[in-house]
């Protein structure tokens, strides 16, 4: 059977405009086409061999429900550029730079058999000896889905040798001359130590309550020099999931504010703007629309939501694969790199004001500095510090790149394994004699010795409440000067990832702040910047907010609301 490899064509067709596709996907084929150019300057290089064997591989599978019973598993177009670029890409060294992938789409197209076809390769096509694949989700019955599509694709396909090869059992399939096996599992990771999986692929990610499953098959990999934990799932509910975060680290990937070459994400669902009841948007969640995915009957469903509001929660995340929770995001990456308008000018003896986010004991400490009107912008000065004996184990287990960013400047690492305050003192006096900071403000619920030395060094030290009251103005005053362009950050990386991070709640007066408890990863920085914004907004002796009306309403309003906050404490 002559097969036709589309997977070029698709990424072409995105870039163009051809094919409607979201900015996630956009920004996915944009990385491939980088790497295609520049990807060799890191050692990477495109395997189109590899890449159309396994895309022919999955032809020989026939398919075995409805409509599709008895016909080959033809990828379509978004499919082949998927398994193209998980199995194409690869290191000077021969071996497949993707060992990870998070791949987010609406039901109904196609997941468990994608998963299927791609376990099926990794167990039957991949000549890894011993494989053990394993489908693995919240209860065994869901995780049975993904291996009886795999076991179904085997059983029914169109090379006898392939079938004869296959030991075929109601929960297992093994191929005794490879020692190889694919089984399903449940989600009870305090019973799947010592399993040596060379694919797993976890379905419907979005309703694991933790990552226990996703920590130990990828702890269990370390012996396989190129296995694949393959991610894939429709929007949830719950942005402080394992799931979310994981979508959040594909999205940094993605804008290029994080760095990881071994994993791959694909995310199809509506761009912000998009009318979720316009016809022809649903295709960006559903690239198996008129495929796999009725139109007729997902426009009944959207009509239905239209009409009972009690279905629009499930249509949006389930049909148009849209994460439904009511933490609201802030200022856009674009609006935010917009904002970078390159090395900072020499600051020193300039007028300042900071705002200080201490760590507890092992995390990231912050300091922002920022100069009002210089060269015409406000400028933005971050320091971040860190422990230094425990930054590879926060990078392992937050994939985050500190490590990068200790190499390059942007983080200082103090001294042993927790918070060192001496240290952090010390850098904030050498700070003082460069420039002419007028005050810092902090945390006043977390204030420590190093406060208090600061002060004793003749350091303007000021408590900040957290509250709506002191956070609100300063808030909306730095999503102004991002929207104005008026700020000058340099392109910090550190800054840029924490501001994605951010989730703003809001109060029934549309007074905002940032939302600790639902932002992904850390925000210090940027709690830093609101906090530094503020101390210059209360300061008496600046006059800077006069022309927007907003001095004289703040200042009564600022020491009214710190002192009610006090009362209700005492009381």
């Amino acid at each position: 059977m002559k097969i036709k490899f589309t997977y070029e064509q698709y990424a072409a067709d995105v870039a163009s405009g051809k094919q409607v596709a979201c900015d996630y996907v956009k920004l996915a084929v944009k990385r491939w086409d980088d790497d295609l150019k520049n990807g060799h300057q890191r050692g990477l290089w495109f395997d189109e061999q590899a890449a159309q064997r396994a895309i022919k591989f999955m032809s020989l599978l026939n398919q075995f429900e409805g409509k599709f019973h008895g016909k080959p598993l033809m990828l379509e177009p978004w499919q082949q550029f998927i398994v193209a670029n998980l199995f194409g890409w690869k290191w000077e060294d021969g071996s497949r730079r993707f060992t990870e992938s998070y791949i987010e789409l609406a039901r109904k197209n196609g997941k468990s058999t994608l998963g299927g076809g791609i376990a099926d390769y990794m167990f039957a096509a991949d000549g890894e000896y011993g494989a053990e694949i394993y489908s693995a989700a919240t209860k065994r019955d869901q995780a049975k889905k993904v291996f009886e599509a795999g076991k179904y694709l085997l059983k029914n396909s169109t090379s006898k040798k392939l079938r004869e090869m296959v030991t075929f059992q109601n929960y297992n399939l093994h191929i005794e001359e490879k020692y190889s096996k694919f089984e399903p599992l449940s989600s009870d990771h305090k019973r799947l130590d010592g399993l040596n999986p060379h694919c797993v692929i976890i379905d419907e990610y979005h309703a694991h309550p933790d990552n226990g499953v996703y920590s130990v098959m990828k702890s269990g990999m370390g012996s396989r020099r190129q296995p694949l934990l393959f991610l894939i799932t429709t929007a949830g509910f719950n942005r402080q999931s394992p799931c979310y975060i994981q979508r959040n680290l594909v999205d940094n990937v993605l804008r290029g504010v994080a760095e990881q070459d071994s994993l791959f994400g694909m995310i199809y669902t509506l761009d912000e703007d998009d009318d979720w009841k316009d016809e022809s948007k649903w295709i960006k969640s559903n690239p198996n629309l008129g495929v796999s995915v009725n139109t007729k009957w997902l426009a009944a469903e959207i009509s239905r939501a239209d009409t009972d509001n009690s279905q629009l929660v499930p249509v949006m995340t389930k049909n148009l694969n849209v994460w439904t929770d009511a933490a609201e995001t802030w200022i856009k990456d674009d609006d935010w790199m917009a904002c970078n308008f390159g090395a900072l000018p020499d600051l020193s003896g300039k007028e300042c004001f900071g705002g200080l986010d201490l760590a507890s004991t092992r995390d990231l400490s912050a300091l922002v500095l920022q100069f009002p009107s210089i060269d015409g912008k406000r400028q933005i000065l971050p320091i971040f510090w860190m422990p230094e004996m425990n930054y590879q184990e926060r990078v392992e287990r937050d994939k985050v790149n500190y490590d990068v960013w200790i190499r390059e400047g942007f983080i200082r690492v103090t001294p042993g394994n927790v918070t060192d305050y001496e240290f952090i003192k010390a850098d904030i006096l050498k700070l003082s004699k460069k420039y002419k900071i007028r005050k810092i403000a902090y945390d006043r619920w977390n204030a420590s010795q190093l406060v208090i030395d600061l002060i004793e060094k003749g350091i303007k030290m000021e408590g900040f409440g957290q509250g709506f009251g002191s956070m609100s103005a300063p808030t909306k005053e730095l999503n102004r000067l991002v929207l104005k362009k008026e700020i000058n950050h340099a392109g910090n990386p550190l800054l840029r990832w924490m501001c994605s991070n951010v989730s703003i709640k809001r109060d029934p007066a549309d007074n905002i702040k940032i939302d600790k408890a639902n932002s992904q990863e850390k925000v210090d920085g940027m709690v830093s910047l609101v906090m530094a914004l503020g101390m210059e907004l209360n300061d008496d002796g600046k006059k800077t907010y006069n022309q927007h009306g907003l001095r004289k309403l703040v200042k009564n309003s600022w020491y009214l609301t710190e002192l009610c906050i006090d009362l209700a404490a005492k009381n």
